[in-house]
């Protein structure tokens, strides 16, 4: 029995307490499910790339120094939201209906505008903020471990945080909390935007004018919904946003219940791990209100009070179940090579694979004949592991050079080699000439990535990783 169906086997003999109302005791025992039962298939998770891909792809789509289209895709849905809401406050002032536009739930805040807001508080409708742009980010990597339940604005604005958190009554601790508040803020601007729309359109005159502004107004209320189900085509739609939001669940889960996690692949640092864990942990196990009943002699279970109590969340415990019956297909496919392959070459610059022999320079494969090329494989080869820092790589060694002289010339074969493609004159660009009988690659470790993967020409199939011609 594998781990993971193991985890399964107890959570489901451990289940039917989940709705039974849970004391101490029952608390314990999911504490011990996530600790000594779904940790241990974290750990089996992590190594491999589609556990990794999901929450690497989210960083890389949404938060990469050189916008991807996919981070194009949310600003310009941004600045289409800013500039509908700049359009309707236009067209609202234009004939003097700037109080069609207002909040429908106003009395809601009016006695906390005057006894609680303050002085500066800014009681301007959300419509006439929102044209304003006032986010610095629609979504923020910060959310990854811990929901923030903010709307990331330049300036503090008490009234409106107040009014997006009344909005929101779902709060989820678990999950993609990335994506999923990206989409909370965005829905809390379109619909108070959707709302102040259908209020200033029965409002406006049927002259000429009033039939210009409405064209203005729908314009850019289409423009925005074409670009809202875009991003919703990028992010809800098929199996992704499913193994996602596993993939998260998980992996808060272990940071939160596994001592020191190691977790380098993420950037993420000890410090920034444990923190963030003991906030998770606290989120699983919370004071809660235990009720004391007894049984009478009537059968029913009658209520004698109630007591304070450190009890687990029942909802928390169910998403983790969830996540692990969403990776049950991942997990026991195991790691494939060419998963291996394909992570590799998205994250390193140089991957050298040892079988099949495949070399990718800048996640392209070059097409060459590295199977009748042996001096110049086993050159490049070594240079690679050298490079990463890994010798020895199970006792491979330069054969058959003697001198420098033997290794110039090995050079100078390899780099005429390598030039038969433009990516590979690039690779032989970045190999230093030999001096001292030595010779080195121009890259750093963490470019370079050699796979010695346990696969072979039958099970790897170099045509999947080339370009189409």
């Amino acid at each position: 029995m594998t781990r993971h169906e193991l985890a399964k086997l107890r959570f489901k003999h451990l289940a039917p307490t989940l709705g039974s109302g849970l004391d101490e005791t029952g608390s314990d025992r999911f504490d011990a499910w996530l600790r000594d039962d779904v940790v241990p298939v974290v750990e089996d998770l992590l190594g491999n790339p589609g556990f990794r891909r999901p929450v690497l792809g989210l960083a890389e789509r949404l938060f990469s120094p050189a916008p991807s289209v996919w981070r194009v895709r949310v600003e310009s849905l941004a600045d289409a939201l800013a500039a509908e809401a700049r359009t309707l406050v236009a067209a609202a002032r234009e004939f003097d209906l700037i109080q069609a536009i207002a909040d429908q739930d106003r009395d809601l805040d009016e006695d906390w505008i005057k006894n609680k807001a303050p002085q500066n508080a800014d009681t301007r409708s959300v419509i006439e903020k929102l044209s304003e742009r006032p986010w610095f980010d629609m979504a923020n990597s910060a959310d990854f471990w811990t929901p923030s339940m903010d709307l990331y604005l330049r300036q503090p604005d008490a009234l409106l945080t107040r009014q997006y958190r009344r909005g929101r009554s779902d709060w989820k601790l678990l999950g993609d909390h990335v994506v999923e508040l990206m989409f909370a803020r965005f829905d809390f601007w379109k619909k108070r935007s959707e709302k102040g729309r259908r209020q200033l359109q029965t409002r406006l005159p049927a002259d000429a004018s009033g039939v210009n502004a409405q064209g203005r107004i729908l314009a850019c209320a289409f423009d925005v919904d074409q670009k809202y189900h875009a991003v919703l085509r990028d992010w809800r739609e098929g199996d992704d946003a499913r193994l996602r939001n596993a993939c998260a669940v998980l992996l808060q889960t272990f940071i939160a219940y596994r001592p020191v996690p190691q977790l380098d692949w993420l950037g993420c640092d000890a410090r920034e791990l444990e923190v963030n864990g003991r906030m998770i942990r606290a989120f699983f196990r919370h004071r809660g209100t235990l009720n004391l009943v007894e049984a009478k002699s009537d059968g029913q279970l009658h209520l004698l009070g109630t007591r304070q109590a450190d009890l687990i969340d029942p909802e928390m415990i169910r998403q983790v179940a969830a996540a692990l019956e969403d990776l049950a297909a991942m997990y026991h496919r195991g790691v494939h090579a060419d998963d291996l392959i394909a992570e590799a070459r998205d994250r390193f610059r140089l991957v050298v694979v040892v079988n099949p022999r495949m070399v990718f320079w800048d996640g392209t494969l070059p097409d060459l004949p590295w199977t009748t090329a042996d001096k110049s494989w086993n050159l490049l080869l070594h240079l690679a592991v050298k490079a990463e820092g890994l010798l020895p790589l199970r006792g491979f060694e330069l054969t058959c050079v003697t001198n420098s002289r033997v290794l110039i010339v090995r050079k100078s074969n390899l780099d005429k080699f390598l030039s038969h493609t433009v990516p590979g004159a690039e690779l032989a660009a970045r190999i230093d000439k030999a001096r001292g009988g030595d010779c080195r690659l121009d890259l750093q470790p963490a470019e370079v990535k050699v796979l010695d993967v346990p696969g072979d020409e039958w099970t790897v199939d170099r045509s999947e990783f080339q370009s189409a011609p």
